[in-house]
Parts: structure tokens; C-alpha cells; sequence
């Protein structure tokens, strides 16, 4: 049988902050109160405890919300750049009410007076404090770093952006190092101490991250040259949809790694696949040298079966964003009927959108033509 003194003892202490003592001097304290008066103060009580409560879930969801949305928005945590489902969740986290979220937002507004610079602060340094949050950490360094407390603290942005980074934040690693890497706010210029900062947010799935280490490795910027951790990197940060590591990439394959200062044999050969595999990505992404670049390699069966038709239209839309060297192309083919008709119209009108940015080839073009 069980012992029922045992029972009543576990009975009589709930444990936790509330441990004998304590709940001894809340048992005194009562006594100086009625019956109903006690029931009407524990109803209070659970009334307030519960509505805390909902507010910590809404906030705590908001809060997971917010990051996803960072993440897609970014390349954060190792995410794919998705930035229409990112400002999705964004609006999801403002709306379940994240504070961080929403005082973020208002850093945005125009025409900010001092009494919303003041009051940004304010609020984010509440949250900070009432439940600490390295996101809002970072918001205060990127309060002072916009320079809303006067030029004169702007450099407290560090403080903040340290105090971020030693609570877990990608990002403020990755700005640290970019303060580091130009010498900004205060700190004495470090492409060493940039790099490690840089490294830290890779490792942890930043593709901006990856993409400025791997720029560093491949210049030699406070590290040994390494074309191949470079190229890791770079090909870890195009997956996630980085276009300066995509159009780093088919550059890279298309000319090959070499360092010519000391003689070192090439350690990143040519690889025309590769090299038109990222172009294309980077091109679908709006990025015109890219374009341009996809547009050649149809042209000339380079990497890809060669296809006039796809090279014209690359072509054409690398033009049509003011790229030189593709509205001249875009003449060409209009000129010679390749991808399309021939129209010697069409040819002299890109031909001089193209000498008009004294592209020599389309210069000599025109007069050919006139």
C-alpha cells in the first residue's frame, strides 16, 4: 500500500519557485484575506497568466516566422533565395505579431523624425531586454550604423553587432566581417579577421557568406590563395541561388584558374559545360552579362549544342538591358539572318544603340551599312 503522509506531503508543495518556503509566506499572506477575496485574486491571477502566456506563443511564432522569412529572403540556414516566399513569411510574422518584425519594418518608412529614430531604439532595446533576442541586438547596431544616434555613435554598432554574434546572429557575423574587411565604424581594417567572421556564417549555411570568402580566397585577401575552396564555396552559394557566385562560377570554367605571379600549374581547368550551366542560372536571374555570356555559348555550340535561335534571344534580352557588346550581337544576327530574318533596318537600329556606348565593332558596322 502507499503511504498517504507521503502523499499529503507532495500535496503540500507545488516545487519550483514556489518550494516550501516561499509557499509558506504566501499561505501567511492570504490568511489576511476573505475567502472570496482569495478565489477573485487566483481567478486574476490565471487570467493574467494565460493572456502572458498567449502573447509568449504569438510572439515565440511570430518569431520563428520572421526567421524563415529572413532565411528565403537571404540564403540564410542553408535555404534557397526564394524572395516572394521570404517577404511572405515576413508579412505572416508581422501579422502574428512578432515585435521584432514589426519595428524592423518601420526602419523603412521615409522621412523618419528623431522622435521615430528614438523611439525605434526604444522599443527595440525593450525587446531586447524583456526577452532578449540576438535579432534585435542586431537591429540596435544597424540603428547606430545608419547613424540615427549622430555620426558621433555610429561606432556603437560594433557593441551591438559582437553582442549579436556572441548570441548566435549569421548576419551580424557576416556584417561584422564586412566592417573588418573594409576597415568601417572604427575597427581597424582585418581581411583575417573578416575571414574568420565570414567562415563563421558560412559554416552556418549563409550564401553571401560563402560567396565573400570564397572572393577572398581567390584574391588572397588575408588568406592563401585556393581556388578550389573557392570554387567550393562559390558552387555552395550558387545552389542556393546566389547570382554573383553563378556568374563567378561560369566565369571560372569558362577561362580556368590560373596564378600567374609564381608560375603554380592551373588547378581550376576549363569546363565549358560548367561554364554554361551557371551562366544560364545566373541569366535566368536577370543578370545581363550572364545573358550575354548564355548568348555566346549557344552561338557557338560552346558547352551547349549550338542553337542560333536561343543565342538571338539571349542576345536580345542582354540588349534590351543597354549591354554593348549584345545589342551589337543583336545587329549581327539581325544583319545575317541568324536565329532570325534578315532586317537591315533592325541591324542598323542596334548597331547604333551599340556605337552610341562606343563599341567599336558596331561603329565600324554602321558605317558599313550607312
Amino acid at each position: 500500500m502507499s503511504n498517504p503522509s507521503k502523499k499529503a506531503k507532495i500535496a503540500s508543495t507545488s516545487g519550483g519557485p514556489f518550494a516550501k518556503k516561499p509557499r509558506e509566506m504566501l499561505v501567511w499572506i492570504l490568511e489576511f484575506f476573505s475567502m472570496y477575496e482569495v478565489a477573485r485574486l487566483q481567478r486574476l491571477v490565471c487570467r493574467e497568466f494565460r493572456d502572458a502566456g498567449q502573447e509568449r506563443i504569438h510572439e515565440r511564432g511570430g518569431r520563428k516566422l520572421y526567421e524563415e522569412g529572413i532565411a528565403y529572403f537571404n540564403g540564410l540556414d542553408y535555404k534557397t533565395i526564394d524572395k516572394t516566399r521570404g517577404l511572405l513569411l515576413l508579412q505572416a510574422s508581422r501579422d502574428a505579431g512578432c515585435k521584432t518584425a514589426l519595428t524592423a519594418k518601420r526602419f523603412n518608412a521615409p522621412n523618419l523624425s528623431d522622435e521615430d529614430k528614438q523611439q525605434i531604439l526604444k522599443d527595440l532595446k525593450e525587446i531586447g531586454t524583456s526577452s532578449p533576442y540576438h535579432w534585435a541586438d542586431f537591429y540596435i547596431g544597424y540603428w547606430y550604423r545608419r547613424g540615427f544616434g549622430g555620426e558621433e555613435k555610429r561606432c556603437q554598432a560594433v557593441q551591438w553587432l559582437e553582442r549579436a554574434v556572441h548570441n548566435g546572429s549569421t548576419y551580424a557575423m557576416f556584417n561584422l566581417g564586412c566592417y573588418y574587411n573594409n576597415g568601417e565604424l572604427g575597427v581597424t581594417q582585418s581581411a583575417t579577421k573578416a575571414n574568420e567572421l565570414f567562415a563563421l556564417a558560412a559554416e552556418k549555411g549563409y550564401a553571401q557568406a560563402r560567396y565573400n570568402l570564397g572572393n577572398n580566397l581567390y584574391h588572397g585577401m588575408g588568406v592563401e590563395i585556393d581556388f578550389n575552396r573557392c570554387v567550393e564555396l562559390w558552387e555552395q552559394s550558387a545552389k542556393q541561388g546566389h547570382v554573383d557566385s553563378q556568374f563567378n562560377l561560369s566565369c571560372i570554367y569558362r577561362d580556368g584558374s590560373e596564378d600567374n605571379q609564381n608560375g603554380n600549374p592551373m588547378t581550376i581547368p576549363k569546363n565549358h559545360p560548367l561554364h554554361f550551366k551557371w551562366a544560364l542560372a545566373a541569366a535566368k536571374q536577370k543578370d545581363v552579362q550572364s545573358m550575354n555570356d548564355t548568348g555566346v555559348a549557344y552561338c557557338r555550340g560552346s558547352g551547349v549544342e549550338q542553337n542560333y535561335e536561343s543565342a538571338f534571344e539571349w542576345y536580345k534580352k542582354a540588349a534590351e538591358e543597354e549591354h554593348k557588346w549584345a545589342q551589337c550581337n543583336v545587329g549581327v544576327f539581325y544583319e545575317k539572318g541568324r536565329g532570325c530574318d534578315i532586317d537591315l533596318v533592325k541591324a542598323m537600329f542596334w548597331y547604333q544603340k551599340s556605337a552610341a556606348q562606343e563599341f567599336q565593332p558596331a561603329i565600324q558596322a554602321v558605317g558599313r551599312l550607312s
